[in-house]
């Protein structure tokens, strides 16, 4: 009897530890401009799946946030010329803010445990793998 109280006090215990424990927060996984995003907070703004074919002609199908409507959130629709992606190892890339503003399928794309630029019918230099800032200049 003795032992079954001890056992059930400490199951309800742990419970209540547990319960009080601080949750676990998102890591960011992006910076557009001054605001940091989740990917939570990135799939919160909608997202949009879009056919990308490379250059060997193999279509892939992305899922992602559409980037017109990211600068918008990120409050990045004035105040420069230039929209420029930075990947992780320090590649950057740079389309006009008018160009990115006007296109209906350009996307911040969920790839793997990363994210891509998707830009179906742009240069292949826009095309920026493990993506991590997004900017205007």
């Amino acid at each position: 009897m003795k032992k079954t109280t001890l056992i059930s006090t400490l199951i309800v215990v742990l419970a209540l530890l547990s319960a009080c424990a601080p949750a676990a927060t998102e890591e960011a996984i992006l910076t557009v401009g001054e605001n940091t995003y989740t990917q939570s907070s990135l799939e919160a703004l909608g997202l949009l799946s879009v056919d990308y074919t490379d250059k060997d002609g193999a279509t892939t199908t992305y899922e992602g946030v559409l980037l017109s409507g990211l600068l918008e959130d990120a409050g990045l629709v004035e105040g420069g010329s230039e929209v420029v992606f930075t990947a992780a190892d320090g590649y950057e890339a740079s389309m006009t803010l008018e160009e990115a503003l006007a296109c209906a399928n350009c996307i911040i794309a969920f790839d793997d445990d990363s994210l891509r630029t998707v830009m179906p019918d742009m240069s292949g230099k826009l095309q920026v793998k493990d993506v991590v800032e997004v900017g205007l200049q």
